[in-house]
């Protein structure tokens, strides 16, 4: 019998690991990317809820061209039971289980020459299984979703959800504000029919553009409004009878006080303070008294969600604040509904999770997880049998294994400030191309650790992706957010700089490799980042930006509302001589950064003359720039297939500059 010495058993190990490593290196390089179509995709799923008695599901799911219709699945079947569709253009944004059998939805439409759909003021009522399907609430306007909340917003109308009124089978209430009227008409609050559709008027607010709050039994008791002709001061309104009551006016720079929800007592209700403290403190106050008792401070963040207990328990559990990756805080850690929703966070550590829907039992319930490598997935828990399990993903195209991961780095800038940066970095060793990707706002946005399509697209095709919470970004104290007032182009810019060199004497990236992106103040951030450092950057992405100060108060959503004037004097100052010195438009002979321009035409907020003027400019100087201008979009592209457009010129534009 042959035998094999020690050292040819070795070699004959090492020679098949070596095989097999360059067989896998060969199947990692026949592996194509994710399609660039799958980063621009639409969600395929909304708003997934389970129904008060645990019996159905429903769900918002697009078809081939996004437009929405409400899908009702049997739980115990697993089968489709009614697809709802609404007739021409229209089609259902959102919804909620109004009870037990009823579903009341938001509709949608595609409006003319605009690609985004903008929701309409109506809603529509149906029963689970897609019978008795009424419009029950007429309107028209244009909207987003608020803070997952139904809502319609534009110059004609305002339509949100106020109250499901969960011991009224029969009715909900709206608060509604008719712009069309006048720049800022006085909210109403009205009671709506679900099956009728007949109204009956319950209160109107003290101020105009108020945002109101009712307590639990759905009684209108807080107004809060912002004053323009005190310098957008919070206006805070308490209800007794049918009277209103000043409580304070609150200007920003002394902090300010909002009621966000009543304790189940109705004689408390939850208020976030920051006029003792830089960042929101949770306070529950007395509402007689007002008398407080201190909840939750986090000294660094401010608070980003509460989660309550269905009604009737309202009670509160669980606090999620954002200071790097989601943290939840448990308030009430011997409440049954704490004691599951604990465990599924540990499941989920570090992701962002949230409960959509209970049944009025509380047996079972719909959880959405995300992160910063997967898009929300919907699970279905069962208190009873402890059991999780999946249900859909929003984004079936993307798979979580092939993305890659987002780090968090604290870092000082030249002044000692620190501030929050966000690295995505690509497979392969180091250094990479890299671009600075930057948010819009800025005052209050920030960048989040999620799921970010564009982030992704570009680390699968080899660029490292740097995003700042620069100066002027929110969730980080009212100091930190109005350090920006008056710094566009100044120490907002500077901290974009920093955190660009830092990256650079890192070795994630090398000098001579890095490009600036951004939308909106990211547009107008990333024109400055080439005008005022000119060889720092070796190519510019400016998408729906601002590039002449001045025209914003000229045109646009914002200087119509005397509150959007005031917002303007505070961000950038009305001295023309500065807003000349800070605008690129005006600058553009300091850059050295070829430039692409992208603009919708029909965005309302950055209007496309910006844009014209831009290209104008550059055409003037002789200097480099390409144009991607779509007519039908607006702030931000919205079609798939526009968006796919958009991600592969981007690509195209920074091979060319920096190289994969």
């Amino acid at each position: 019998m042959r035998r094999w010495s020690t050292s040819q058993i070795l070699n004959g190990i090492f020679m098949l690991l070596l095989a097999w490593v360059n067989l896998i290196e060969l199947h990692a390089a026949q592996v194509p990317p994710v399609p660039v179509e799958s980063f621009a995709a639409l969600s395929a799923y909304d708003s997934l809820k389970i129904s008060p008695t645990g019996e159905y599901l429903a769900a918002v799911s697009r078809d081939e061209n996004g437009q929405g219709r409400l899908v009702t699945i049997d739980l115990a079947s697993a089968k489709v039971i009614a697809v709802t569709t609404m007739p021409n253009r229209d089609f259902i944004s959102s919804f909620f289980w109004a009870n037990d059998e009823r579903v009341v939805g938001w509709v949608a439409r595609n409006y003319g020459t605009h690609d985004q759909p903008f929701l309409t003021g109506q809603l529509v009522g149906m029963n689970w299984d897609g019978t008795k399907k009424d419009w029950i609430y007429s309107g028209h306007s244009s909207s987003s979703i608020v803070r997952g909340v139904p809502t319609t917003r534009s110059s004609g109308v305002s339509v949100k959800l106020l109250d499901e009124l969960n011991k009224d089978d029969k009715h909900i209430l709206l608060s509604t504000n008719k712009y069309s009227i006048s720049k800022t008409s006085y909210t109403e609050v009205i009671k709506l029919n679900i099956y009728t559709g007949s109204v009956s008027k319950v209160a109107t607010a003290p101020m105009r553009g108020a945002e109101l709050l009712a307590d639990n039994l759905g009684v209108v008791r807080f107004s809060v409004a912002q004053d323009a002709a005190k310098d957008n001061a919070i206006i805070l309104h308490r209800r007794s009878g049918k009277k209103w009551h000043l409580i304070g006016e609150y200007p920003d720079e002394g902090g300010q006080l909002f009621p966000v929800a009543f304790a189940a007592d109705n004689k408390h209700v939850y208020m976030l303070d920051n006029r003792e403290t830089d960042t929101h403190c949770l306070y529950l106050y007395d509402i007689d008294t007002f008398s407080r008792k201190k909840i939750f401070h986090d000294p660094f963040v401010d608070v980003s969600d509460l989660f309550f207990t269905p009604a009737p328990d309202n009670q509160l559990i669980v606090i999620m604040t954002e200071p790097n990756y989601p943290q939840y805080t448990v308030v009430d850690a011997e409440h049954e509904t704490s004691r599951w929703l604990e465990k599924i966070h540990q499941q989920f550590q570090g992701s962002r999770v949230n409960v959509t829907s209970m049944t009025r039992d509380r047996s079972a319930a719909i959880i959405s997880v995300g992160s910063d490598i997967m898009p929300l997935n919907y699970f279905i828990y069962d208190v009873t049998k402890d059991e999780l399990s999946p249900l859909i993903k929003a984004l079936p195209g993307i798979d979580p294994k092939r993305m890659r991961p987002m780090e968090i780095y604290q870092l000082a800038v030249r002044d000692g400030t620190t501030i929050v940066v966000h690295l995505t970095r690509p497979e392969g060793k180091g250094p990479h191309p890299l671009i600075v990707h930057l948010h819009g706002g800025p005052h209050g946005p920030r960048d989040y650790w999620q799921y970010n399509p564009e982030v992704q697209m570009l680390a699968s095709r080899g660029y490292a992706v740097l995003q700042v919470n620069f100066r002027g970004s929110g969730g980080y104290g009212r100091s930190f957010e109005r350090a920006g007032y008056g710094e566009w182009g100044g120490i907002m810019q500077d901290d974009v700089t920093d955190a660009t060199k830092w990256a650079i004497t890192e070795g994630f990236t090398r000098q001579g490799k890095v490009c600036i992106s951004g939308a909106s103040y990211g547009g107008y951030t990333s024109m400055m980042g080439a005008v005022r450092e000119p060889d720092l950057y070796q190519c510019v992405v400016a998408y729906a930006g601002i590039y002449d100060l001045s025209l914003m108060f000229e045109k646009g959503d914002i200087p119509p509302r005397e509150s959007g004037l005031v917002f303007l004097r505070k961000a950038i100052g009305d001295d023309q001589a500065v807003l000349r010195d800070k605008s690129p438009v005006f600058n553009l002979d300091k850059i050295n950064a070829p430039v692409l321009i992208v603009h919708g035409k029909e965005d309302r907020r950055v209007v496309i003359e910006h844009a014209y003027r831009l290209r104008d400019g550059l055409k003037a100087l002789n200097k480099p720039f390409e144009w991607l201008v779509k007519p039908k979009e607006g702030h931000g592209f919205y079609k798939p297939e526009n968006k796919k457009e958009y991600f592969e010129k981007i690509l195209e534009f920074f091979n060319r500059y920096i190289g994969k």
